[in-house]
């Protein structure tokens, strides 16, 4: 990412400020939240938090991390009025660049955007039946977005096979994004759990 990313993002945060206003988390999030074992999450790409907001509800101690310092503002002023600040450790961090070092999460989470290294490197992060949930964009003739940068999509299938070593997949499916999203576009999303090391 760098400073151009850092800055490609806060300025989309600042014309677009209906990003930033709260919203429900992933619908799979919810979804498979219960089969989590409490405890610590990491949340990828956070933007304003409406997940890791969820999960500091649900009782979840969040590494929260994002390239926008607006959005992680919007966060914390959520956090705060919420009395779930202590549960939430909110990070400035270019992802490209980012070590996830040796801390250990029950569940990772990564949506609305995709690093496929990343998602390599986090994997050694997860605890031996943790989750792990990617969604998505991918590529699709229908998409409203013609200028997405197709490096930046999923192929059909992809979270397939990038989860297709030592996990066990629970749910996979491909779909249109919510009707709030400013553009039409296909989203693909896995809920992988983990079973052994690799």
């Amino acid at each position: 990412m760098g400073l151009k990313d850092k800055k490609k993002w806060d300025t989309k945060y600042l014309k677009k400020p209906q990003l930033l206003i709260p919203r429900d988390a992933s619908i799979h999030l919810q979804k498979y939240i219960d089969i989590v074992k409490k405890g610590r999450a990491l949340d990828l790409a956070c933007g304003s938090g409406r997940n890791t907001l969820f999960l500091a509800q649900n009782g979840f101690e969040v590494d929260a991390l994002d390239i926008a310092q607006i959005a992680l503002d919007a966060l914390q002023i959520q956090l705060k009025s919420e009395n779930l600040s202590h549960l939430v450790d909110t990070k400035l961090v270019d992802l490209d660049n980012f070590s996830t070092n040796h801390e250990i999460y029950n569940l990772i989470l990564m949506c609305n955007f995709l690093d496929r290294e990343l998602i390599q490197k986090a994997k050694q992060n997860l605890n031996k039946d943790g989750i792990f949930i990617v969604e998505t964009y991918m590529v699709d003739d229908k998409n409203e977005k013609e200028d997405s940068d197709k490096i930046n999509l999923l192929e059909k299938n992809e979270l397939k096979e990038i989860f297709n070593d030592s996990y066990e997949i629970l749910f996979y499916n491909e779909y249109n994004n919510e009707p709030h999203e400013i553009y039409q576009m296909k989203k693909q999303v896995i809920v992988a759990k983990k079973r052994f090391k690799i």
